[in-house]
């Protein structure tokens, strides 16, 4: 039910017009405000509401900003701060659109969010000429008015397009003494100052800066106003602990977090990361008096922190910044306790009764053994402290490091770090870090092996001056055996980074942070549905799909390889992230570090990041290669001479009784020996003349594999056999070779900048090859003889017509669609659907064209 209309006005001097209901919060009034004038979801959290006490924002006085609470019920607004209002217009509800939660960096919001950035370059301009202009020196008020002279005739131009004008010729036009007084009155009243000077001096700066682009004139002018205006802190006069002795100033920013200073001639000393707070109070300290007490609740269970604040208002205004940056750094709710919102929190609180996490007895530690020390980081779900754990068993005490949960993390953020330390305790292995063990009570602790030395990317950067090359082959086989362990365990890591990499000693580094790993069946992919990804670490599949696999852990590792030959520096500096998927289709590579050998550097691009799962060489292979290249360097071979000898790797061999091993797993076992066998076969004979022979051992051997042209694409198999059979058992294996093909091509040469048409002909490739596949597969149903074989085949058949189903309904959404958001993301749907549909179509050929298990499984073993 509609209550009323509140009007939100913006900060060129429009507004903007919001029905609200009695379940309207102020939180959803600034998405839809900021929504409608081009933010985007993600900038939104930038933003919040402050009361209008007046009329308009520019005649409601120049007294202490209230900021309106997110949570806080709109209809609820003239009540709670009612007060603030004047009296006879409480029901009239007025607010203004701010953004109060900078930005770590201009140019990064520039990236993201071009609308968010011209706001805020509008936002931090008004304030100059409106607060801070009258007290500033001449030439800066001038530099700022005619750099937005400048930005607003080259708008201006870029609407006449009939015009013959150029925006250099508008600015000839320009009046510069009615300039001059629209912005900067006050100038001309200065006795100090000629009106002559006053207008050469502004017509230089107007030609200085007319060959500007309207973003280069943003950057320009927030550059200039960021001493002046200090946009980017906030700066609150208070008192650190109870009472009022010795106020001091508190700033608040992206880069400061919550530091204090005694005046503004000294240095700031920081109190605390904003990300670290878990709850938000505030009250008088007594009825009489206006001072208030704000207290801060810190994740991992630290002694409150109390500020003292002169009045209510401002103690609101502190604690509505420190709530807003968390929420944007935590991604999470509010934390601030607020009378007026307190009874709803209550309430969902009641309605969703707490979960207790399911966590193995023989993991749980008792929290008053764990004393932490000091805050070495932060993630995603939480911070990380240094920490002394106290062993009863043997009265030993062990450092460690504490990963403390969110105390309001929301149930499927709990299950992903419960799946962490479930995973953790199962894996043990020298470069991979150790789960001791977890603190269940709320909020969780995740108690593990302490690296002193810290992330790998930050020690890079700190020692690059001593590090010699052995070492940075030494951390990079270190991380490729770890990988080695987790693929042999069928896991996929999922992000593998240098930051994700710990220094525990010099010469030994710990793979660690398995929050995104994950399991593996034997289709050997993962497809994730929501969370965040680390694109520029991401192997294409990855992007586009969200498919996972190993391959695509070994283009992560090859990435993370970059990052330690680089020294620390962060791949795909200065490229966007929605523009790194583009670079890497085109061909683009990150470039060769200088202290990479040319040999290891052409395999990482030629191979490791190969736009092809199935030409990435496996990690066990790139191990081989590392190995072989710390040998080399501990023979002082010549950096110029280092070279990349041929992986030899024996195909594994099955070893099972009959009996123990279910039917289909039992086939796919052997078909993967076969496909590696293969696979090692064809490798060695393309690489035969590009590289010289490693030294050799003796291994074991595997005879010639029957299998033939054995693909994979997306980690996904796609296998065409050798003709054993009869006539139509090659026919069926063209057909679905054909199917696969048509999938391939599909996947290779799709892009953003695909034309639809040649999509929507590339789609009906696939769709007429199923069809005769399809045909094909018809005539083997009556030849199966046992029940079990039967089932499997229909349970593939239903598959598959699952998937065509399912592609059919995408693709008349494509037709249809108007929304240019959506309509990529709706072509790798389809993509996706396809490789699936390959993979049913090459498991219901394996099922319908192969011989009896027991006569393979006896003949492999007879040539092994």
């Amino acid at each position: 039910m509609v209550e009323g209309l509140a009007r939100v006005f913006l900060v060129d001097g429009a507004s903007k017009a919001v029905r609200y209901d009695n379940q309207t919060t102020v939180e959803r009034v600034t998405q839809v405000v900021a929504r409608g004038i081009g933010i985007s979801q993600v900038a939104v959290a930038h933003f919040a509401l402050r009361l209008v006490t007046g009329p308009t924002p520019s005649t409601a006085g120049t007294g202490d900003s209230i900021w309106i609470h997110p949570q806080v019920l709109v209809s609820k607004v003239p009540h709670i701060y009612a007060k603030h209002l004047p009296i006879g217009v409480c029901d009239d509800i007025k607010m203004e659109l701010r953004m109060r939660f900078m930005p770590h960096s201009v140019y990064e919001l520039q990236v993201t969010d071009n609308m968010a950035f011209e706001f805020l370059h509008s936002q931090v301009v008004d304030q100059f000429f409106t607060q801070v202009a009258w007290k500033t020196s001449t030439d800066i008020a001038l530099e700022v008015a005619a750099l937005k002279v400048c930005r607003d005739f080259l708008e201006q131009g870029r609407g006449l397009k009939t015009s013959s004008k150029s925006p250099s010729h508008h600015l000839e036009d320009v009046d510069i003494e009615a300039c001059i007084q629209s912005l900067i009155p006050n100038v001309l009243h200065n006795p100090g100052t000629k009106h002559s000077h006053l207008k050469k001096t502004f017509s230089g700066f107007i030609k200085k800066f007319s060959p500007l682009s309207p973003n280069d004139s943003i950057i320009r002018s927030l550059a200039l106003l960021l001493d002046v205006v200090k946009f980017d802190v906030e700066v609150f006069k208070a008192c650190l602990g109870t009472g009022w002795t010795n106020p001091v100033e508190l700033v608040v920013g992206p880069h400061t977090g919550l530091s204090y200073r005694v005046n503004d001639r000294c240095d700031i000393s920081r109190l605390l990361e904003l990300r670290c707070v878990s709850e938000i109070t505030i009250r008088k300290i007594e009825p009489s008096s206006e001072k208030t007490l704000l207290q801060l609740k810190l994740s991992g269970g630290a002694q409150p922190m109390m500020i003292t604040l002169s009045t209510e208002e401002l103690a609101q205004s502190l604690a509505h910044l420190l709530d807003g940056y968390q929420m944007l750094y935590n991604q999470s709710g509010s934390v601030f306790k607020m009378r007026g919102v307190e009874r709803s929190e209550t309430l969902n609180e009641t309605l969703v009764p707490p979960k207790t996490p399911l966590i193995e007895n023989d993991i749980r530690l008792k929290r008053e053994c764990v004393t932490l020390k000091e805050l070495i980081g932060g993630g995603q779900f939480g911070n990380v402290y240094k920490a002394i754990y106290h062993d009863e068993e043997t009265d030993e005490r062990i450092p460690v490091a504490v990963k403390v949960c969110k105390s309001d993390a929301e149930p499927a953020d709990t299950q992903l770090i419960l799946q962490e330390s479930s995973l953790m305790r199962n894996f043990r292995h020298s470069h991979i870090i150790s789960l001791i063990g977890v603190c269940a009570e709320q909020p969780m602790w995740l108690v593990l092996e302490l690296a002193p030395y810290g992330e790998l990317r930050e020690y890079l950067q700190q020692e690059k001056d001593w590090l010699p090359l052995r070492k940075l082959i030494l951390y990079s086989s270190q991380i490729a055996d770890a990988l080695v362990y987790l693929h042999s365990t069928r896991y996929v890591h999922r992000d593998i980074a240098a930051r994700n990499v710990l220094v525990c000693s010099p010469e030994c580094v710990k793979l660690a942070d398995f929050g995104l790993s994950r399991a593996l069946d034997y289709d050997a992919v993962y497809t994730a549905s929501r969370g965040k990804l680390p694109i520029k670490w991401l192997a294409p599949e990855s992007v586009n799909y969200r498919q996972f696999s190993m391959a695509s852990d070994v283009w992560m590792f090859g990435v993370c390889m970059w990052e330690i030959l680089s020294l620390g520096v962060k791949p795909w500096a200065g490229v966007a992230n929605c523009d790194v998927i583009t670079h890497i289709e085109h061909g683009s590579r990150l470039q060769c570090p200088d202290k990479c050998p040319l040999a290891l550097y052409e395999y990482m691009r030629n191979r490791i990041w190969s736009i092809e799962p199935q030409k990435r060489p496996s990690i066990d292979q790139v191990r081989a290669i590392l190995e072989n290249l710390r040998n080399q360097i501990a023979d002082h071979v010549p950096f110029e001479e280092l070279t990349i000898g041929k992986p030899l790797n024996p195909a594994g061999v099955i070893v099972a009784e009959m009996s123990c091993l279910p039917t289909l797993t039992l086939y796919r076992a052997m078909e993967e020996q076969k496909r590696q066998a293969a696979e090692d076969d064809r490798w060695l004979e393309e690489e035969e003349d590009d590289y010289p022979e490693m030294p050799t051992e003796e291994v074991p051997s595997t005879s010639n594999s029957s299998s033939e042209n054995i693909r994979t694409s997306n980690s996904h198999i796609y296998s065409s056999r050798s003709s054993r059979g009869s006539l139509e058992d090659k026919d069926l294996t063209r057909a679905v070779d054909g199917v696969c093909g048509a999938v391939s091509r599909l996947q290779n040469t799709f892009n953003n900048l695909t034309q639809d048409d040649e999509f929507q002909q590339l789609v009906k490739q696939v769709t007429v090859q199923l069809r005769e596949m399809l045909t094909l597969s018809s005539r083997y149903f009556d030849r199966i003889a046992t029940s079990t074989q039967r089932a499997e085949i229909e349970m593939t058949k239903t598959l598959i017509a699952n998937d065509t189903k399912q592609m059919h309904r995408v693709m008349t959404k494509l037709n249809n669609n108007t929304d240019k958001a959506a309509y990529n993301t709706l072509r790798r749907d389809v993509i996706r659907i396809c490789g699936e549909l390959a993979v049913n179509c090459t498991t219901l050929q394996v099922q319908l064209t192969s011989p009896s298990l027991e006569s393979e499984f006896s003949t492999i073993l007879s040539n092994c």
